[in-house]
């Protein structure tokens, strides 16, 4: 995929997020923009973790998870 289709879809996706996560999402981005590039590639070079972050998105997608309300407990 290349970088404007990217940048399409992300903008897409941002245009149909409810109100209320949008400063979750900024918090997200602020935090990606100042984690390291070196640990994100390290991350990114594990055959392992993506291999499971392709998986977890596919289970998102597919609606495949539970809310955790379903599974958090009162401690």
């Amino acid at each position: 995929m290349g970088t404007i289709e990217t940048r399409n879809i992300i903008h897409h996706t941002i245009d149909t997020l409810p109100p209320e996560k949008l400063d979750d999402l900024l918090d997200f981005l602020d935090d990606l923009q100042r984690s390291s590039e070196e640990e994100t590639a390290l991350l990114m070079r594990d055959p392992g973790f993506v291999k499971d972050y392709q998986a977890a998105k596919e289970e998102i997608r597919t609606g495949k998870t539970v809310s955790f309300k379903s599974i958090r407990r009162d401690v």
